[in-house]
């Protein structure tokens, strides 16, 4: 469920991401922030799916806006943007079904290059221990969206995402701390 929000014209305002890198058996280790701009957009063609579309409205931006925010300076690394073909050609053995080739075009975003550590992470979610310089993990997608949540709280942005129970919505005219899209991480 995604919950489609505006962007004011000339809005400048950066919008957060965490990325996540999935590991063995189905948990998650949180892994770097980053950000663009929030009225940024991300192209497709060829793509069908409401995830083309949610991805076509939150990746790119335009370049000028970003290198306009003086204030980023914290360590980020800038992700060239660019196209690819997204997905797999129709004769790739054992394809799935969701795997329709299509092309995207992503601009440059900043991303952090450094894991979310186990002690920050507990620190923020409330749980004591943890080691510092080791990336946290046994994270769900839940976590995951709950300590962007959190993140973002703490910074006084707007939460990217509305939670209510297991039915997560996505605002995208939040400014607040969230994770990439499938493009983007791509």
């Amino acid at each position: 469920m995604i919950r489609w929000g505006k962007t004011n014209a000339g809005d400048v305002s950066r919008r957060r991401f965490l990325t996540v890198a999935a590991v063995a058996g189905g948990t998650m280790a949180l892994s770097g922030c980053a950000w663009t701009p929030r009225n940024a957009t991300e192209q497709h063609s060829g793509a069908s799916s409401s995830q083309a579309s949610a991805e076509s409205s939150a990746s790119s931006g335009r370049m000028s806006e970003m290198a306009a925010a003086p204030a980023v300076n914290d360590g980020l690394a800038l992700i060239r943007g660019g196209s690819f073909t997204m997905g797999s050609p129709a004769d790739e053995p054992w394809r799935s079904d969701d795997e329709v080739a299509h092309d995207v075009t992503i601009n440059d975003f900043f991303l952090d290059p450094m894991e979310v550590s186990q002690i920050k992470y507990n620190a923020l979610m409330g749980r004591g221990g943890g080691l510092d310089g080791v990336p946290v993990t046994d994270v769900t997608w839940y976590d995951a969206i709950a300590y962007c949540n959190a993140l973002s709280a703490e910074a006084g942005l707007a939460p990217a995402y509305g939670i209510n129970g297991q039915v997560v919505s996505w605002d995208l005219a939040a400014n607040g701390y969230r994770l990439p899209t499938e493009a983007e991480w791509e």
